[in-house]
């Protein structure tokens, strides 16, 4: 079970994270898609089903490790550029590209050239020592410039990630370096048993793909985390200015939040425009003096900055919808309705508040306190 494990995993991961990543974007993005594409294929051809498949459709029987090779130059190269350009570098990354293309096309002629892949065979070291070159250079950027940029990151998942892809890069240095020496070795006439262990041939190349695999799959996760998590957070809010006003809701959830699991970008979006859509229907009914005593008693809960907000924009909302509600008619000067500085900070704003009403019975329209006429 472990072996089929080790094959068919990584592989598997690698083309669900090119598949959730397949649309437009800038040049960074491409070449992300890039490195998974050419990880993709690469791990893909290393399975022995498959290289088996392969081999029998195109009629060369190691035809699937050429693939695997160049699918490794191609992600190694793209990984470099990726972080060239990050750095303001696009020349570095115009020739690493040149020269992983150069590698690549002597790696198929000396393949081509090959009678068998045995490493005493002839043109086998020299092309084991090509595919070595072709990602050496790029392996060691990728390692000094992904710990550089780890140490300037402001945000910790993207420098977790970059100090991942660089262990990744180091692990595949040292696995270029014992298949180099496993290839020299019988032309220079000296043995080398231990590269031909587990630990170097199988257990080093595993751990750098899954390590450059999990670097690519963190920001995903954790941003589609984060979405999932706004979203559910600003369900009662949504849900208490969508009963005083259904308009606000261009398509109602036909599903609990907690169900809601794809396209949660356009979902957290639309959720935020209308929860502001909602609000600013309500202004005309907020009143300054509601808000004021709301701060005062907040402050003297001991609440400070966002908390002290969402705690007075609660307050402010709930009262809004009771004068709404009541008939109340509209104020001449109405409060004025605080916010985020862009999407994301607006609905972690709207999320506080709308966390207010969930817990807070004193502010929450549905759940009234015990002095109303519906809690008596």
């Amino acid at each position: 079970m472990a072996e089929p494990l080790r094959q068919w995993a990584p592989a598997a991961v690698a083309w669900l994270l090119l598949l959730s990543r397949w649309r437009a974007g800038d040049p960074t993005r491409r070449c992300v898609r890039l490195v998974l594409l050419g990880l993709a294929c690469s791990l893909t051809a290393q399975i022995p089903a498959a290289a088996t498949a392969f081999g029998d459709l195109v009629g060369v029987p190691h035809a699937a490790r050429l693939v695997s090779h160049l699918g490794m130059v191609q992600a190694v190269w793209a990984g470099q550029a990726f972080l060239a350009l990050v750095n303001g570098h696009p020349r570095g990354a115009r020739w690493q590209a040149w020269w992983a293309a150069g590698a690549a096309a002597l790696m198929c002629a000396l393949f081509a050239a090959m009678p068998d892949t045995l490493p005493q065979s002839p043109w086998v070291m020299e092309y084991c020592l090509v595919y070595a070159l072709a990602q050496a250079p790029a392996l060691a950027a990728l390692v000094h410039l992904g710990l550089r940029h780890a140490r300037q990151a402001q945000d910790r998942t993207t420098a977790i990630s970059l100090r991942l892809v660089a262990a990744g890069a180091a692990l595949g240095l040292l696995y270029l370096v014992n298949k180099s020496a496993l290839a020299t070795a019988p032309r220079l006439g000296f043995e080398f048993p231990f590269g031909r262990t587990a630990l170097p041939g199988k257990v080093l190349p595993t751990t750098a793909y899954l390590l450059v695999l999990l670097a690519a799959a963190l920001p995903a996760c954790l941003g589609w985390l984060r979405r999932y998590r706004l979203h559910r957070r600003l369900g009662p809010l949504w849900r208490a200015l969508h009963r005083a006003d259904p308009g606000i809701a261009l398509d109602p959830p036909a599903v609990p939040d907690a169900l809601v699991l794809g396209n949660l970008r356009p979902r957290l979006y639309r959720r935020v425009i209308e929860i502001r859509d909602g609000l600013l229907a309500l202004r005309p009914h907020r009143c300054r003096e509601t808000a004021a005593a709301a701060h005062a008693a907040a402050v003297a809960a001991g609440l400070t900055g966002r908390e002290l907000a969402a705690a007075v924009e609660a307050a402010a909302v709930v009262a809004a919808l009771r004068s709404r509600a009541g008939g109340a008619p509209p104020t001449a000067h109405a409060a004025a309705v605080p916010g985020g500085t862009d999407l994301l900070d607006d609905a972690d704003f709207l999320g506080a508040v709308s966390r207010r009403l969930a817990i807070s019975p004193a502010t929450n329209p549905a759940r009234p306190g015990p002095g109303s006429a519906a809690g008596r």
